[in-house]
């Protein structure tokens, strides 16, 4: 039996002074093949599965990024019927006129030019292999935003966007570069590098080993990292730590010792030492005081 196509819209998605949708949902095989009047950008955040566009299957799973124009006809199927494949997807829905909007404040992205393109490119064309999931979690923070809103949300959502675009377009770049053989300009290349260390931090990292990856001398990595991160290697190194270190400490029960050597440190009395010296206060007093204010005014309670 052949699925009708629907038509969705973005009067029926938009809450009224907003100009984004955003959502998160378990896709299954219901759902129909459909086409939109709005600019569509999916992100596969679990699982495994297909979208098909233009007819053609297309294999995708976490991390895989899809950039639909207006009209585009697809749906996403789970990889079979069985609850245990789940297949999880980000949508991010806007209008043209935002696009266009985003694309004149920074005109050196050059975004309608590489919109076009996609435009009139097969079907399939926006899509990008993000293998490094970098766009994960600004497609997190764009869901929590949509679904708590409070004052400036709107703007909020916006400026989301446009990091997500940019971000998108430079990964679409260096695929590009990779694709053709084409070194990466030195800007791209230390950015790079960068985020390579900074995915790799709470391992055992050292800048002997960072610096031989890139192909350069100790002095010289140290030299352009500080250049480009505005610290110290080891210092970004810390700060990467003691930020995932915070986390935990807010959001679970572990043991100080035990986090500590979750964060990439060896022994309790190094790790506090440089808690505190970049938090302002032990680990303990930074639970402590992190637990307190979780803790409901008076007035709060029932």
């Amino acid at each position: 039996m052949k699925r009708s196509r629907l038509t969705m819209k973005a009067s029926e998605l938009f809450r009224p002074g907003y100009r984004i949708f955003v959502n998160r949902i378990e896709e299954r095989f219901e759902t129909a093949l459909h086409e939109h009047d709005f600019i569509e950008l999916n992100y596969v955040a679990e699982g495994t599965g297909y979208q098909y566009l233009g007819g053609t299957a297309h294999p995708a799973g976490r991390g895989d990024f899809y950039a639909l124009p207006v009209g585009a006809s697809h749906v996403f199927r789970p990889y079979s019927a069985d609850k245990s494949r789940r297949l999880v997807v980000y949508n991010v829905v806007f209008q043209p006129e935002l696009l266009e909007e985003i694309a004149a404040a920074s005109p050196e992205l050059r975004l309608l030019e590489r919109w076009r393109d996609i435009e009139a490119g097969p079907p399939g064309a926006g899509h990008i292999r993000d293998a490094r999931l970098k766009l994960e979690p600004l497609f997190e923070r764009l869901h929590e935003e949509h679904a708590s809103p409070r004052a400036g949300t709107p703007a909020m959502l916006s400026a989301l966007l446009t990091l997500l675009l940019i971000e998108w377009l430079r990964l679409r770049e260096a695929d590009a570069s990779s694709g053709s053989g084409q070194e990466p300009s030195p800007i791209h290349a230390f950015a790079e590098t960068i985020e390579q260390v900074r995915e790799q931090a709470l391992g055992p990292i050292t800048l002997h080993e960072a610096a031989e990856r890139s192909g350069m001398s100790e002095r010289h990595f140290q030299r352009l990292f500080r250049r480009h991160a505005g610290q110290t290697f080891h210092r970004f190194v810390q700060r990467q730590r003691i930020a995932a270190a915070s986390e935990l400490l807010r959001a679970t029960d572990h043991k100080l010792d035990t986090i500590a050597g979750m964060v990439g440190y060896r022994d309790i009395a190094s790790f506090s030492r440089v808690f505190k010296q970049i938090e302002g206060r032990t680990p303990g007093r930074y639970r402590s005081e992190a637990f307190n204010a979780k803790k409901p005014l008076p007035s709060e309670r029932g």
